[in-house]
C-alpha cells in the first residue's frame, strides 16, 4: 500500500502516520563523484596480522640466602663482587644470549644488581666491563662498532635524517659485511657515541585552546555523557586523509644541539586523498577519491538550496563524502554490531551537509559531529598516523601504487591497536570535563 507525505504548515513533512518524514536531496552518484575501494571490513579481517602475544608475568621467585649476604647474626650484609663476575655476567649475556634474569639466577646474585650493571654498560660499556691494562687477563667484551662505523652513520644521517633504526642496520651490515649488532647496541652507539638524537616538533593553532574552544569541548562531553555513546563499542569514526610518495617521517636525525633538517623534492608529488572509517572491531572502509572533470550542467540541492557541488580544483567535496557514507553504511548494514552505531567525524563543511545528518538518521545510525580543534578526540587521527608511519619506512616500488602501498598499511594495523586508539580519545573526555588544554 502506497504512503502519502504531505506538508504539515511548518515546513515538516509527515506520513499518513504523522511520523516525520526526512528528505534527502542529495543521492548517490560514482559516476560524478568517483571513489576506488582500498579495503574494507572483510578483507581487514582477513588480512590484519596476529595479535602480540602478551607474556604472563613470570612470579618471583624467592632467592635462597647466599652464605656472603647473611652475617653470624642472621642480619644482610653486601657482597663484593670481583672483576670476574661482571666478566662472567656478561659472558652470559652477550654470548650465551640469557637475558638479565636468566645470568642473574645462574650466577646467584640479586636481579637489581645484574639490571643496576646491564645499564651502567648500556652507558659505558667500557668502563663497566674493562680490566686494566697489563693485568694478562682478557679486557672483555670488547665493542663491535668502531670509529669507521661512527663515521660512516654520521654522513649517512647528515644524508637522510629521516631513517628508522632498522634502515640505519640495514645500511651498516651492507657497507660492512662482517659486522654484527643488535638494535639496542646500535642505538645505545648513535645516541651516545655518535650523539645524534631523534627529535619531534608539535605545532598547534592559537585557537586550539582558546576559551572558547575549551568550553566548546566541555560542553560537547557533557551532552553526549547523557546518552548511550560509546567510544570503545558503539562508534564508527570517519575522516579524510592526504598521503603523498615524498612523504617524510615527522622527526629526523641530528648531531645534538643541532636542528634535524630534511631536505624535500621542489616539486610536490601528488597528492592521494584517502577517506577511511574504522571501529574498535576493525577498520570498516577505506575509500580513495578518483577526481572526475567537472560537468557545468551537473548540480545539486544542498541545505535547501541549489548549489554547485562540483569543485574544479579536483578537491574532495560533498558528492564524494556523501557516496563514501553511503558505501560504509552498506558494510555497517552487513554486520549486526554495528546497528544503531553513532558516526563520529569533526566538523569540516563538507561534513555538516544537512543532507548528510538526514541520510545518517534515516539509515538508523546516530550522527556525531566533534567540537573544532579536537583531533585528540577522534580516534581515526591516530590510525591515519600509524598508516603513514608504515607507509614511510620503505620507497614505493615500481610496480606499486600508491593506493595499494596504502591498503597494505591499513591491514596491517592491530586490532588492538584500533581499540587502543578509541580507548585513548575516550579517556580525554576528563581532560575536557576539567577543561585541560588539548
Amino acid at each position: 500500500m502506497d504512503s502519502f507525505i504531505h506538508e504539515d504548515g511548518k515546513g515538516n513533512m509527515l506520513d499518513d502516520q504523522g511520523n516525520e518524514v526526512f528528505t534527502v536531496d542529495m543521492e548517490v552518484d560514482d559516476e560524478t563523484y568517483p571513489l576506488e575501494n582500498v579495503t574494507d571490513l572483510n578483507h581487514y579481517l582477513d588480512l590484519k596480522p596476529p595479535e602480540r602475544v602478551k607474556q604472563e608475568k613470570e612470579k618471583k621467585l624467592s632467592e635462597k640466602p647466599d652464605k656472603n649476604q647473611i652475617s653470624e647474626k642472621g642480619k644482610k650484609t653486601y657482597r663484593r663482587y670481583k672483576p670476574e663476575d661482571k666478566e662472567q655476567f656478561f659472558f652470559l649475556i652477550y654470548e650465551k644470549n640469557m637475558d638479565i634474569r636468566e645470568a642473574a639466577r645462574a650466577l646467584k646474585m640479586p636481579e637489581t644488581t645484574a639490571q643496576s650493571w646491564y645499564k651502567k654498560e648500556s652507558e659505558n660499556p667500557e668502563e663497566e666491563i674493562g680490566r686494566k691494562k697489563g693485568s694478562g687477563r682478557p679486557v672483555g667484551r670488547p665493542s663491535a662498532l668502531r670509529e669507521e662505523h661512527e663515521q660512516f652513520l654520521k654522513e649517512l644521517i647528515d644524508d637522510k635524517p629521516s631513517l628508522v633504526l632498522e634502515e640505519m642496520m640495514d645500511s651498516l651490515t651492507s657497507k660492512f659485511v662482517d659486522l654484527s649488532i643488535s638494535k639496542t647496541a646500535l642505538y645505545n652507539f648513535v645516541t651516545k657515541k655518535c650523539r645524534i638524537s631523534l627529535k619531534k616538533a608539535h605545532f598547534h593553532s592559537v585557537e586550539r585552546n582558546s576559551p572558547e574552544k575549551i568550553q566548546e569541548r566541555y560542553d560537547w562531553v557533557v551532552r553526549w555523557s547523557e546518552t548511550d555513546l560509546d567510544f570503545t563499542s558503539n562508534c564508527i569514526f570517519i575522516d579524510e586523509a592526504a598521503f603523498h610518495v615524498n612523504m617524510k617521517r615527522s622527526v629526523a636525525w641530528s648531531k645534538k644541539g643541532s636542528r634535524a633538517v630534511v631536505v624535500v623534492p621542489k616539486t610536490r608529488a601528488k597528492t592521494t586523498t584517502i577517506l577511511g572509517a574504522i571501529s574498535p572491531y576493525g577498520v570498516v572502509n577505506i575509500k580513495v577519491r578518483r577526481p572526475k572533470a567537472p560537468i557545468p550542467s551537473k548540480k545539486r540541492k544542498a541545505s535547501g538550496s541549489t548549489q554547485n557541488t562540483q569543485n574544479t580544483k579536483g578537491g574532495t567535496v560533498t558528492g564524494h563524502y556523501f557516496n563514501f557514507i553511503a558505501s560504509t553504511l552498506d558494510i555497517l548494514d552487513q554486520h549486526e554490531q554495528f546497528k544503531g552505531n553513532y558516526i563520529v567525524m569533526d566538523n569540516a563543511p563538507i561534513h555538516k551537509n544537512a543532507d548528510i545528518r538526514k541520510y545518517i538518521e534515516q539509515r538508523g545510525y546516530g550522527c556525531v559531529y566533534l567540537p573544532a580543534y579536537s583531533p585528540e578526540l577522534n580516534p581515526i587521527e591516530q590510525f591515519w598516523s600509524a598508516c603513514k608511519s608504515k607507509l614511510k619506512r620503505e620507497e614505493l616500488l615500481q610496480e606499486e601504487t600508491m593506493s595499494s602501498r596504502i591498503g597494505d598499511a591499513c591491514n596491517k594495523v592491530l586490532l588492538s591497536d584500533l581499540q587502543g586508539f578509541c580507548r585513548y580519545s575516550a579517556t580525554r573526555f576528563e581532560d575536557c570535563l576539567s577543561r585541560k588544554p588539548m
